[in-house]
Order: C-alpha cells, then structure tokens, then sequence
C-alpha cells in the first residue's frame, strides 16, 4: 500500500470539436503554456494533471505531431513536474465524423494511445486515457446536455459502451507500448439520494452509473452483477460485457472527482418524469439517505470496490474557496486516518476556465472564478486570487492535517457548478 502524498492542480483542457468547446485556446494557454506550467511549480506541488487536444497530438488518422507535446514534457521535467497525463478530455478530432459513437473510434483511440505511451516511455509514466467516462456517459445520453442528446439509462448505455470499448482497448495499448506505465483512471463520484422512498430505487440506479465503466475494466461487469443488470437492461449488449469480463484491464489508481454538486437529491418537485434536482442543506432532512457521504466516504466506497489507491482528482468549489479547500483536505486526512489509501488531491483549475458553468451548453466566453489565479481583466491575464496562498501554504505542511471541520460546506444552488445544464435537463425531461 502507498503511504505517500502529493498535492497537484489540473489546467482545464476540454476539447469537443462537434461542439465548438476549445479550453486550452480559450483561456489562452496554447499561447501561454510555459507561463502557466512555472505558475503550477512555483506552488511547491510535485504532480500536475495536464494533457492537450488529441486532435493537436493526432490530426490526421496516421499521422502525429509531436511538437507541442515534446516541448511540454521537456518543460515539465525542468520545473520537477510530474504530469498525470490526460490523452481524451471528453472529445474527438473532428477526422472522426461520428465522435465517440464513430465505428473507427475505440481503434483509433488506442492506436494513438499506444503512439503517446511508446513515445513517452519511461518519461511519462501517469496515464489517463480518457477523463471522465461516466460524465461523458451521463452528458451525451443520460440527460441530454451534449450532442446526440439522449436521455434516461438507455441513452446512457448507449453513449458508455464504445467509451468503455475504446477504454480498455487503450489500457491494453498503452501497457503494450510501454510496461512501465500506471493507468491513473478519474471520474465523476456522483451520488444520488432519495426525498422520498419511492424514488430510492431510482437513485441507486442512478448511483451505480458511475461504478458502470470502472466496472467494465475491472471485470466487475460480468453476468449478474448489479452494473451487467443495469446495463442490458438498458440495452448494452450482453455478449460484449460477457467477453470483456474474460480480459479485465484493472486501473492502478482511481482518481475521484468531488464538487459541491457531486451530491445530488432527487425529488418529485418537477413531476415524476423528471428525477433530477440539486438537493441543498435545507432538503436533507427529509431524505432517506439523510447527509451527503462526503469525501472520506466515497474514498472509501471506491477503495473498497477496486482494491487501489485513490487520489482526488478534481476539486474545488467558486463560492466557498477556503472552507471547501479546509474541509476537502480534512476529509482526505481522515480517510488516510481510516485507513483508505488517499494519495493525492488536485485542485482543479489552475486559472479559471470557460462556461463549465453551463455545462459547457451555453458557450458564452463566462469566465468561472474557481482557480487560484484568475482570468482577468482578460484570458491572457494570471491574476493571483487569495486561494493562490492559502494553497501553497496547505501544499507546504506535507500531508492533509484533520483539522476538525466535519460539516461539508454547501454553497447555494446558484453557485454550483454546471447547475444550470442540470436545470435545462429538468425543463426538458419534466415535458409531457
């Protein structure tokens, strides 16, 4: 077992070119990289979540180019950085017409998983094939955020099969091209509770979502289980599941990631086709499942599942800056305490990024102020916000400390973020 820590932060690098989303151009990284990967080092941390576009590293099918990515690495070892690299940020290059969904898709993504991890043994040895499946899963096909806007388990199964396809086929690419590299595998840790017990099944099936494509490379997903149920049920097909299980890809390290709107409590307010809603402190009263789990909890839960090591991959809350980071860090100190292996935490962003407050459904150029610098006055501009110190000064005592605050604190329903595609989902969902 690990008994070491690091603290890291991420740079948001979201690339969806079927929806118009560049992060990395947004927020004038691709012009600024340099600057901004000194601004990381000079934190004190050791480890940084980081990647570029696929279609930059892989523009055309064949052929790469490695210029950016050869600079960035170079880079990255001069500061003493060490990237937890991610290959797929939720997107596809645009040579691929059916996206995640195109029938070339789950090859093409492990032929330039394998390129990457061939090029970059030995140098990069943290993997991420592809941020976020389950989000992805759930924004593509479970409540109609992103194209094709599908919705319920159905629309979700469909949209996390090839991911998952594509998932393993990269896993078993990267550890060909290079035997040394560890698969650090993130996603999103939602939980959905009931407010009211007829919906308690409906907010397990919703829950078991985000064990559904870490279950498939782990071969967990096998006949019988809870997720195989799930999932052919909701029309994935068996004989894939069933073959899968036979050739598991298990991950080294599960990253979590944990927001202020990773708990969720469904209710009836919005009529019964519409399960959906961000539950807040003053609801949880009247909920079966009374409070939300919390950081050590969940760590828990998923050490439990997958026998590895954990780290929080993603974190950080726009309205409650210094009590999330106080609270999260205590979390993690507890869990250790506990004796879950939680090795690491990232505050994610660095600088702000773009739109996440809609989901990335309303691309309006928002900036959302949750990073430790802030873009203003403008995207080119680092400027220092409070958070900047406060976690240099948590990243300089080593490991979290408990500090004793156990009560998660909840921003108000405006704040959290990517609210408002949840609240578009209801509107939609909600229509007779």
């Amino acid at each position: 077992m690990r008994t070491d820590f690091f603290w890291a932060v991420g740079i948001e690098n979201a690339h969806m070119p079927d929806m118009g989303v560049d992060e990395l151009g947004w927020t004038a990284h691709r012009e600024l990289w340099r600057e901004d990967l000194q601004l990381a080092a000079a934190l004190g941390i050791s480890h940084i979540r980081y990647g570029l576009a696929w279609a930059d590293l892989n523009p055309a099918p064949g052929r790469f180019d490695w210029s950016w990515s050869d600079a960035a690495v170079e880079h990255l070892q001069s500061l003493g950085l060490e990237p937890i690299w991610d290959l797929v940020h939720f997107g596809t290059p645009a040579w691929l017409p059916g996206g995640l969904r195109d029938d070339d898709y789950p090859e093409a993504v492990a032929r330039y998983a394998a390129a990457f991890a061939r090029r970059y043994a030995g140098i990069v040895n943290k993997l991420t094939p592809f941020n976020e499946p389950y989000i992805a899963s759930l924004f593509r096909g479970g409540i109609g955020a992103w194209p094709p806007y599908e919705t319920g388990h159905a629309g979700f199964a469909r949209s996390l099969m090839p991911i998952a396809d594509g998932l393993r086929r990269s896993i078993l690419a990267i550890r060909a091209a290079s035997p040394q590299a560890e698969i650090w595998q993130n996603d999103g840790a939602d939980r959905f509770r009931a407010a009211v017990p007829e919906l308690q099944e409906e907010a397990r099936l919703l829950t078991l979502e985000r064990y559904a494509g870490l279950d498939i490379i782990a071969g967990l997903c096998g006949k019988g289980s809870e997720t195989y149920e799930l999932l052919t049920a909701s029309g994935a097909d068996p004989a894939s599941l069933e073959r899968w299980v036979l050739e598991p890809t298990p991950v080294d390290v599960i990253g979590l990631d944990y927001y202020p709107g990773t708990e969720h409590l469904i209710d009836q307010r919005h009529g019964p086709r519409s399960p959906y809603d961000w539950g807040q402190r003053e609801d949880y009263a009247s909920s079966p499942d009374r409070e939300p789990a919390g950081i050590a909890e969940t760590a828990r839960l998923y050490h439990e599942r997958y026998r590895r090591p954990v780290y929080i991959a993603e974190t950080s809350a726009e309205k409650l800056r210094p009590e999330w980071l106080e609270w999260s860090a205590s979390e993690c100190a507890r869990a250790r305490a506990a004796g879950t292996p939680v090795i690491g935490y990232t505050w994610w962003p660095l600088f702000d990024h773009i739109d996440w407050n809609s989901g990335l459904t309303r691309l309006v150029g928002h900036v959302c102020p949750g990073g430790l610098y802030h873009l203003t006055p403008s995207v080119r501009d680092r400027s220092e916000s409070p958070m900047r110190d406060a976690f240099a000064a948590v990243v300089a005592q080593g490991a979290p400390v408990d500090t004793g605050r156990r009560e998660a604190p909840i921003p108000p329903a405006s704040s959290v973020e990517g609210e408002e595609v949840v609240d578009e989902a209801i509107e939609k969902l909600s229509r007779p």
